[in-house]
Formats: C-alpha cells, sequence, structure tokens
C-alpha cells in the first residue's frame, strides 16, 4: 500500500524555509533545472527519521515519539542529496540534519529582512512597484496574454513558469512580509493590513500551485481590490478593467471561438459543429455519435468549477479546458468520469473523440504516455536490478489518465538465487513509495514469463 502524502499545510512551510534551495549547507542547489524549454523540479521531501524499522536513522531515540511526516522531521533536498543522506545515513545524524535546517531557514530569513518604515505613502509606493512588476508579466507572457492564446511554440509558457519562480512569488512574498513587519508602526486596525489579507490567500495559493504536486482546489485568484486600493491611495488612476466575478469560468467569447475554429472546425473526425452560444455547441461525429460539449478558457479547473458548469448544462458530454496553459486536478478529473462526462485539455480532445466509452472518458495522450514511461525508468535505474534481469510495465498505468495502480512483471534469469530476487523486489518497492506510487509485482521464471498471457496486453519492457 502506498506511503500517504506530506499534507499541504506541511509542504507550504517547507518550502518556505528552503526558499527553493537545498537545505544541505554544502550544496544549497536550486531546486529547479532549466532542460531546453522546459523546467524540472529537483526538489526531494526527506525524513530525517525515516518509516518503518529499517528506515534512515530508524534507530533514533525520537524514532517511536516523532511524528515522521510532521515538519520537524522533514527537510527539502535536491535528488542527489537525498539518495546520499539515506544511503550513508551513519554519516548523517539527526541532530545535524535538524541543524541544516534551522541553519538555512536562518539563511532565508535574511533575505528579507524588512526594514520598519513609518510614512504610509514609501511602503504604498514600493508594493505598487512590485505589483506592477508582477503586472507586466502576467499580461505579456501570462494564461490570458496575446503570446499564450495566438502562439504554438510553447515560449510564453516556458517563459511564464520561469518568471513565476524567480520574480513573482519573490515579488508577492515581499509584498505580504513589508505590510506585515511594519503593521505595528500605524494605528490599529491599518486599512493597508486589511487589505492585504486577501491578497495574502491569493499569494499563498498561486505559491502551491506553481510548487506543490497537489494544486489548490479553490485557487484565489489575483484580487484587484487590493491593486486598486494601492493606486487610489496613492492618487494613481485605476484601470477600467472588466469585472469578471464568475472568473474560475472565464466565458471569454473570442479566445474560445477562435481555438474551436482553429482546432476543430477542420477536424477530420467531426462531421457538423454548431455553436449555441459563447461557451457551449453540439459537434456530430463521423461515427454517428453527438455531443454536447462545453468549452471553458479556465486556467485551472477544479471541482468547483465542475459544479458551476453542471449549474449551468447538467447534459453536456465533454468539458474542454481551451486555454493553451489550462490543466485540472486529478479529483476533477475523476469526478467527470463518475458522471461520464469526458475533461480534457484541447489537444487530448482532439484524439479522445475518436475513442468512446471508458477509452473516450479516460483517454491518455501518447506524449504523456512516452513521458511515463520515461519516468518509470528512471525509478527503476535508482533501484538495484542487475544484469539478467527483465522489467515490463504493463496495465492501466499505460492506458489511462487517471489510473488505480502500476503493474510490474520482474523476470529472473535461471540459476537466480532466491535472496537476490527478494532483495531486488525490495529495492524496486522503495524506489516506488518515495513517490506514493502503488506498485503490483509480479515475480516469474524466463519460462513462466513466456507461457502468460493477457486480456489487455500493453506490456511495455523498461529494463
Amino acid at each position: 500500500m502506498s506511503r500517504k502524502s506530506i499534507a499541504t499545510n506541511v509542504a507550504r512551510k517547507l518550502w518556505a524555509q528552503c526558499g527553493g534551495f537545498c537545505q544541505n549547507p554544502n550544496c544549497n542547489k536550486y531546486l529547479f533545472a532549466t532542460v531546453e524549454d522546459d523546467v524540472v523540479s529537483l526538489a526531494n521531501v526527506a525524513h530525517i527519521i525515516g518509516h518503518g524499522k529499517n528506515g534512515p536513522r530508524s534507530e533514533h531515540e525520537l524514532a517511536d515519539y516523532i511524528d515522521k511526516d510532521g515538519m520537524a522531521n522533514l527537510v527539502m533536498l535536491c535528488l542527489e542529496c537525498h539518495k546520499v543522506v539515506d544511503e550513508l545515513e551513519n554519516k548523517f545524524p539527526v541532530e545535524q540534519m535538524q541543524e541544516w535546517k534551522s541553519s538555512h531557514e536562518m539563511k532565508i530569513n535574511s533575505l528579507f529582512d524588512y526594514p520598519q518604515i513609518y510614512n504610509e505613502r514609501e511602503i504604498l509606493e514600493q508594493v505598487n512597484d512590485l505589483l506592477v512588476e508582477n503586472k507586466v508579466i502576467f499580461e505579456e507572457y501570462g494564461p490570458f496574454s496575446s503570446q499564450a492564446l495566438k502562439g504554438t511554440s510553447g515560449d510564453a509558457l516556458t517563459i511564464w513558469r520561469r518568471r513565476c519562480l524567480d520574480t513573482i512569488l519573490p515579488n508577492n512574498q515581499r509584498i505580504v512580509g513589508l505590510i506585515e513587519a511594519n503593521k505595528k508602526n500605524f494605528p490599529y486596525p491599518w486599512q493597508v493590513y486589511r487589505e492585504m489579507m486577501g491578497y495574502k490567500l491569493h499569494a499563498d495559493s498561486f505559491r502551491d500551485n506553481c510548487l506543490l504536486e497537489k494544486k489548490v482546489n479553490d485557487y484565489k485568484l489575483f484580487p484587484r481590490e487590493f491593486d486598486n486600493f494601492i493606486k487610489q491611495s496613492l492618487s494613481l488612476p485605476v484601470e477600467n478593467r472588466e469585472n469578471r466575478p464568475e472568473e474560475e469560468i472565464e466565458f471569454r467569447q473570442a479566445t474560445v471561438s477562435a481555438y474551436i475554429d482553429k482546432f476543430l472546425a477542420t477536424h477530420s473526425f467531426i462531421e457538423r459543429m454548431e455553436k449555441l452560444n459563447i461557451a457551449m455547441f453540439d459537434v456530430d461525429l463521423k461515427d454517428e455519435r453527438s455531443l454536447r460539449v462545453f468549452a471553458t478558457n479556465t486556467y485551472f479547473f477544479t471541482e468547483y468549477t465542475f459544479e458551476q458548469i453542471m449549474a449551468i448544462d447538467p447534459g453536456v458530454d465533454a468539458i474542454i479546458c481551451s486555454n493553451p496553459y489550462g490543466t485540472y486536478t486529478w479529483e476533477a478529473k475523476a469526478l467527470c468520469i463518475d458522471h461520464k462526462i469526458g475533461l480534457f485539455t484541447l489537444k487530448a480532445f482532439m484524439g479522445a473523440i475518436r475513442k468512446n466509452g471508458d477509452e473516450f472518458l479516460n483517454y491518455l495522450l501518447q506524449e504523456e504516455k512516452s513521458s511515463r514511461l520515461s519516468y518509470l525508468k528512471s525509478l527503476i535505474g535508482k533501484a538495484s536490478v542487475p544484469v539478467g534481469f527483465q522489467v515490463y510495465i504493463f496495465g492501466s498505468y499505460l492506458r489511462r489518465e487517471i489510473y488505480k495502480d502500476i503493474d510490474l512483471i520482474l523476470v529472473y534469469p535461471v540459476g537466480s538465487a532466491e535472496g537476490l530476487t527478494s532483495s531486488i523486489v525490495e529495492s524496486i518497492n522503495q524506489s516506488f513509495k518515495e513517490k506514493s506510487l502503488q506498485l503490483d509485482i509480479t515475480v516469474c521464471s524466463e519460462s513462466e514469463y513466456k507461457s502468460m498471457s493477457f486480456e489487455n496486453d500493453n506490456r511495455t519492457k523498461i529494463r
């Protein structure tokens, strides 16, 4: 059974403490690597005292008393340091790793030492400058920028992700920290502080969606009221922006229509398409199926977004996240599958309409399948699998976007010792357990493997 994931509030604190850098003082590597146009996370949450009786440093006197998944027992490391401290556990005692955390946190906090300011206008000017910088980046490269909506190269998305990490997140932290550090310098209740609280909620959820694997469900969008308040307090003009109280759904007719016309109107599998309103259209397919489709330009689709759409039309057959940066939670995807509704990015929808039944509802892009295979190969590479042993992967993980488990076959050569095979299985399980993946391993000899038959045979050799 897979180990439970780290609680979101604990993961938030870890990211805040590490500042995006490995907490090993002899490393301090930045926890994001840029490879051509992609940004890859190198972050690993390491347990100071490991789970189980055989985990790293599990013989420490605190092992039976400490919350293994609690803040005090976790440290943020890069991939390399995590492997080193666990395999050479005797050289990295508990007390040393705890010292790493505390000293690293002090260094990060020192970078954000906030001056004591007694002139409110000076604070507001600094905050406004940071908001302006964020706004320029958002409008140039953000999810609804002309670069994102017109471009197909993916460069805007790559730049947006980079600027989120190196500029917008630090700016958000600076805005909140500057106001919090100076609230005692002004009469209570200080209106600036009260207005900032809504912005802080946005900054927290924006950080989570940038850094955490589990996205925030009810994403707090940018509070324009805070930006307006700062500008009005400085006697600066306030932009007359379009008011979108239902921004989670983003009915931006021009954008949705442009994408539908560009990618679906000439699709070879679509017989007829009729727009019903700014968000919905009917599609007749070449196999005589008809679909009621809801197109949303939301940036991040959650269960809440699903409920909003169901309130509009519970009879939809498919929902398309048409924004080029758009994505959705796995919880939202599973919810749609339960309701027999397909939830897709535009690219996935274009392939899914050629499928039906469960294949349509739970369609997996070929490029995602390739990515999963590559990921599994990297995990097997970390395990101790000797030459001569074969590893095959199969099952729903390679067929469906939402999968229940990962099926793996370990084939041992003739003459292999039973103890060796057991140690390999343990090594593979440990490698997958660290990533909270549920794994089902079948062990067999070469002759047994040749006699196996599969109802849905999608075996792929990864070793």
